[in-house]
């Protein structure tokens, strides 16, 4: 076989395979629960099937001797030989992962190992475990087909395949339905005669397929005369023709480009509109505004594309809560909601970590276990909710569960207890706040250390990851009723929408995403509080970050405050003017400014001018520019 064809060969086979084995982790959860799903069954079966099929097509003897085993015990239940029940899927969703893996090395040429003898042990039943009940009813033609497949796969012929002729071929039917019992069958005069009527070719049409529904075929009307030879050939222009293709695969990177390109257009078009305020001709007027709605339906258009919906996310985490039920010895229904919310395909792989964190920790800390749900006359089986759904211009996933809540009291004394803030801080903390403090590092409720929860990394690493996303975290609970982990981010991070601010002669660029408000600083309200200059604001403290400190400059503060939203903080930061907002392309500055804290890239504003992109999760690190440590007596 051609090497580039061979190669085509491959890729398509991982492209079909892959998406199935994605689909499939998903429909074996679902199956676990309703194990006597004859649709499910054979949904699953055939995707086993498929796969082995096709890498038996390419010689991938470790893929076809895995798939064929799972083949095995799902023909074993699909025939209620066998009852799938939690070590059966453990077997299955083994192989799954294997395949997985074996996927990969196909993709890089890697040699590939059998698979163990061990697993291939776990997927055939044990005889005592199959049920009673007699098999289901066998397709004769496919058992008749199979056995021709197996003797010449165990008979292998090197010469020409031979072709059996007419005589042979109705042996054969004969054998399988009874003498004359074939579909479709002709009458027994007309055997001896090779040639067949016109009735008797539209009798076998209609015996086939349906009446007046052979492929091309024209409904015959109740009463009607002889059609006229001239309509053969109409009947031929009848048939339906192929349908063409309405989707077509394009390389991410091309993607990538064409969005680039229309973020430069963005820019431009805001220089243009900045042009055209300050002109006072008409028609660049009205050429600013023209380009104003094409350059905002292209972008749309162009942002439409890397869309994905969020249940291509979500299809992962039914088989992560279903593995550390069984880990914890929980019983807990995932609910999922808003699969078809749409999310920049950049953003799925990006949030996937950060929900695995958020799920452990409602699977582990927030739900009880059974004995626990009994005692708090819950029912035994928790519930975990995993929804997403867009508002405005973000998207907003969150987790919740129907556990134990959050105790302020507990996290304020296990905050203490680990240093983190002292007794008077504690005290000074509202319920809300109280609950933030599980983002904070090092904190940690668990009584044990475990490898799923317990060290005090998990929730400090989603709320670093979310900030990093431009998103932001908020937590609800109620004790004895649930928590509920809401987190927002932008719809897309391809076009960036901005607040431009000035320190100094310096523009920044704040992502509007964590823009809360703005507000002028009134100095009566401005103080020093353990050892950071806050605000009173809205009956709270915020804290108070001067960006023109952090870029030199040396003018006094600004008296402009921009509350950011970040993480799960809520910080001001000082800025001497508010220009507005802009949607810009961010752009790298390049090696020169690569490791510098706080700087996510570049743009150009409306009037030509450079703007620093913030990096907002950097700068408000913990000790960072815009938020000073905290100073903990010893």
């Amino acid at each position: 076989m051609d090497a580039n064809l061979d190669i085509e060969l491959r890729d398509a086979f991982l492209l079909e395979a892959g998406d199935l084995l994605q689909r499939l982790n998903e429909q074996l959860i679902e199956l676990e629960g309703s194990p006597h799903d004859s649709e499910l069954l054979n949904a699953v079966f055939r995707v086993f099937h498929t796969v082995k099929g096709g890498a038996g097509f390419l010689a991938v003897d470790p893929m076809v001797q895995l798939c064929h085993c799972a083949e095995e015990l799902l023909n074993d239940a699909r025939n209620a030989r066998v009852v799938l029940d939690a070590t059966h899927m453990d077997a299955l969703l083994e192989t799954l992962d294997l395949l997985n893996v074996m996927m990969e090395q196909l993709a890089s040429s890697v040699p590939m190992a059998p698979p163990p003898e061990t697993l291939l042990h776990r997927l055939h039943p044990p005889a005592h475990a199959k049920a009673a009940q007699p098999a289901k009813a066998i397709d004769p033609i496919e058992a008749e087909f199979e056995a021709i497949l197996d003797q010449q796969r165990a008979h292998p012929k090197t010469e020409e395949p031979s072709h059996i002729d007419d005589s042979e071929f109705e042996a054969l039917l004969d054998n399988l339905y009874g003498q004359g019992g074939a579909p479709g069958a002709l009458p027994s005069a007309s055997k001896d005669n090779h040639e067949i009527g016109e009735d008797e070719f539209e009798a076998l049409l209609d015996n086939l397929h349906g009446k007046g529904a052979a492929p091309g075929g024209v409904a015959t009307p109740v009463a009607s005369a002889p059609a006229p030879a001239a309509a053969e050939p109409a009947r031929a222009a009848a048939a339906p023709k192929p349908q063409a293709e309405n989707t077509v695969r394009v390389d991410t990177a091309r993607l990538d480009t064409l969005v680039s390109r229309a973020g430069e257009l963005v820019l431009l078009r805001n220089r243009l509109l900045s042009l055209a305020a300050r002109s006072e001709h008409e028609a660049l007027s009205n050429m600013a505004g023209d380009l104003d709605r094409v350059s905002d339906d292209l972008q749309n258009a162009v942002l439409g594309m890397r869309m994905q919906p969020v249940g291509r996310l979500f299809q992962r985490f039914p088989r992560i809560v279903r593995d550390l039920a069984r880990q914890l010895g929980k019983e807990i229904e995932l609910i999922q909601e808003g699969e078809d919310t749409n999310l920049d395909r950049s953003l799925v792989e990006a949030l996937a970590d950060p929900l695995v964190h958020l799920l452990r920790n409602a699977v582990d800390h927030g739900l009880e276990d059974p004995a626990g749900r009994d005692r708090a006359g819950k029912p035994r089986k928790g519930k975990v909710r995993l929804s997403a759904s867009q508002r405005g211009e973000r998207i907003v996933i969150s987790v919740s569960d129907d556990g134990r809540g959050m105790d302020p009291e507990v996290l304020r004394r296990k905050a203490i207890e680990k240093g983190i803030i002292d007794a008077t801080q504690a005290a000074r903390l509202s319920e809300v706040e109280c609950y933030e403090l599980i983002f904070r590092p090092g904190f940690s409720t668990a009584a044990q250390i475990s490898d799923i929860s317990g060290r005090g990394v998990g929730m400090d690493v989603v709320k670093t990851r979310v900030a990093e996303l431009g998103g932001t975290l908020q937590v609800h609970s109620r004790l004895g009723h649930g928590s509920t982990l809401e987190l927002t981010v932008p719809l897309t991070l391809a076009i960036l929408r901005v607040l431009m601010v000035r320190s100094g002669d310096r523009l920044f660029a704040l992502p509007l995403g964590n823009v809360s408000e703005v507000f002028e600083l009134n100095p009566q309200h401005d103080h020093m509080l353990d050892g950071r200059r806050v605000a009173a604001h809205r009956g709270r403290a915020l804290v108070l970050g001067d960006l023109g400190t952090w870029a030199g400059v040396k003018e006094s503060s600004g008296s402009h405050v921009v509350v950011l939203h970040v993480g799960h903080m809520h910080l001001g930061c000082l800025v001497h003017e508010v220009l507005g907002r802009e949607d810009v392309m961010v752009k790298p500055l390049g090696p020169l400014f690569e490791g510098i804290p706080g700087v996510a890239g570049a743009t150009v504003t409306g009037d030509g001018r450079l703007a620093l992109v913030l990096d907002l999760a950097a700068l408000s690190q913990e000790g960072g520019p815009l938020l000073p440590s905290l100073k903990v007596p010893a």
